[in-house]
């Protein structure tokens, strides 16, 4: 990207640049129904999507896009959302980066603002909203969602015993095994599930055991929030 200047000519005129876009999301159907909904947006141009972490990266490197719309979690990929934003940060640091999610998650959004990215968005959003934000993050305004902000926000001035990060704070060390640990700790370090049972000389259903064990036990729903939880205790 041009920086600041070429930021602000996106918006408005009929003589300002197309805004190019790569969508990452491993849901073809989430694929189809944006790009149905982008193709007809005057100044903004879908020039490619993936369904995993790894095609989204040679795309990007192909079509040197403005912005890049990603999901949080990539089911068919080794890595997820936020590791994929600090790949694709330290390539480019001026390139948009906006998360889409369908989870109403402030876990989500507070590990979004420390990766920095430029937006944080439900799925749910109407077309208008969505081109909007997509235009306003490339003016250099960061758009998010102001409801999980919030509570968000509101977590980390005024923890309590119930939020999550106390829970694994108490729990840890207390319930989890010395082998849910170990698989544990490099979830923190952003390992792959491959990389894991190489390192710790395990097999992939037995890595696969460990981390539900953990989730299980640390009342989380995926392998993402599992690993922002870890992150958040610096279990490193």
């Amino acid at each position: 990207m041009n920086g600041q200047n070429s930021k602000a000519n996106i918006i408005g005129s009929k003589s300002a640049k197309v805004v190019k876009i790569v969508l990452i999301d491993d849901h073809e159907i989430v694929r189809c129904g944006l790009a149905n909904m982008l193709k007809d947006e005057p100044h903004i141009l879908l020039v490619g999507d993936a369904s995993n972490a790894e095609d989204g990266l040679s795309i990007i490197a192909k079509t040197n896009p403005d912005v890049v719309l990603l999901d949080i979690q990539l089911n068919n990929s080794e890595i997820d959302g936020f590791s994929l934003v600090k790949i694709i940060k330290t390539q480019t640091p001026d390139r948009v980066v906006i998360m889409l999610t369908g989870f109403d998650s402030e876990l989500y959004l507070t590990e979004a603002l420390r990766n920095k990215v430029d937006g944080f968005i439900l799925k749910e959003l109407p077309q208008t909203l969505l081109v909007c934000a997509i235009k306003m993050a490339c003016y250099g305004i960061s758009v998010w969602d102001t409801k999980i902000l919030y509570r968000a926000l509101a977590n980390i001035q005024n923890p309590k015993e119930g939020d999550m990060e106390y829970l694994v704070s108490s729990k840890f060390g207390l319930e989890l095994t010395d082998r849910e640990k170990a698989v544990f700790r490099l979830l923190a370090k952003g390992y792959s599930n491959k990389d894991i049972g190489n390192g710790l000389n395990y097999r992939p259903s037995t890595v696969k055991k460990y981390v539900y064990t953990c989730m299980k036990k640390l009342g989380v729903r995926n392998r993402t929030q599992l690993a922002i939880l870890a992150n958040d205790n610096s279990l490193k």
